[in-house]
């Protein structure tokens, strides 16, 4: 046997199962790198998805900041009109307490002329004199009385237009954060609009992403059958690569020894019969002999 020969079985065998294993090699690898891509748009969703939710919470965070500020306008605004509904209350009460006394005066003013005019223009007698003279200062006393009240009144009065500046005032702070309220109420509303407005995206991009991740984990366990099958199918062909390098070897040592016995033949004549039996016998195991 030439020492660059194997059997033919053993050959066939061989190159077969080196074809079987590069192709399952390329299988493997066309796989695993399908698997990479597919992570790599898995991985993209993730990410998309992560800038949304991260959007969202900077709008969850800017959108609670809103509804404490309207708390705080709706307290400042319920503390205006409860001080508002107070005073006025207290103006109402206070109202009839004190008579405007203009309609008294008037009436005394206008008695006292007439008395005064009766008294120095008309004849009068000694007892209808001192009764007009009574009468006038009777008049005059109340007409000062009146005074004295009208004072007050107008004490109270201003008190009362300070009491309705105060609310005038409560009221208009009440509806300048009634305003606020307004106001952040439509931002809050566009908050949300704007937050539901992205919450199709994330379940369309979770969902996408969810699909990838299963497309990978079946390339990927696909990859490892076909890894596997290459680790058994590759344990074969190093155990047939290893049969036909020993035979090579037993070959090679055969083709040595049948080269040594004619070689040292040949240097002996006597020897040179046995050698030629060596040799036929070698032959006959199908080696060469080389002289």
């Amino acid at each position: 046997m030439d020492p660059d020969e194997v059997p033919h079985e053993l050959a066939r065998e061989l190159s077969d199962g080196e074809k079987r294993l590069r192709s399952i090699y390329e299988k493997r690898d066309g796989l695993n790198e399908q698997a990479k891509v597919v992570r790599e748009l898995r991985d993209d969703l993730h990410s998309k998805r992560k800038a949304i939710l991260e959007q969202l919470r900077v709008t969850r965070e800017k959108r609670s900041g809103l509804i404490d500020e309207m708390k705080t306008a709706r307290a400042r605004r319920d503390l205006y009109n409860e001080r508002a509904r107070a005073l006025l209350g207290f103006k109402r009460k206070k109202e009839g307490a004190v008579k405007d006394p203009y309609e008294d005066r008037v009436v005394l003013e206008k008695d006292l002329n007439e008395l005064e005019h009766r008294y120095q223009t008309m004849p009068l007698s000694m007892g209808k004199e001192r009764e007009i003279v009574s009468k006038i200062e009777e008049k005059r006393k109340k007409l000062n009385e009146v005074k004295d009240l009208n004072d007050v009144f107008q004490t109270h009065r201003t008190e009362m237009l300070s009491k309705e500046e105060e609310i005038e005032e409560l009221r208009r702070l009440s509806d300048e954060e009634h305003k606020k309220v307004r106001e952040l109420m439509e931002k809050l509303d566009a908050l949300q609009q704007e937050m539901d407005s992205v919450s199709p995206s994330l379940d369309h991009l979770r969902h996408e992403a969810d699909k990838k991740h299963q497309e990978y984990l079946e390339l990927r366990e696909q990859a490892d059958s076909y890894h596997q099958k290459s680790q058994e199918l590759r344990e074969k062909v190093v155990q047939l690569r290893g049969e036909r390098d020993r035979l090579k070897r037993d070959a090679k040592a055969l083709m040595d020894e049948q080269n040594r016995v004619v070689s040292e033949a040949l240097d002996n004549g006597e020897k040179l019969e046995d050698a030629a039996d060596k040799a036929v016998e070698i032959l006959l195991k199908k080696g060469k002999v080389s002289l």
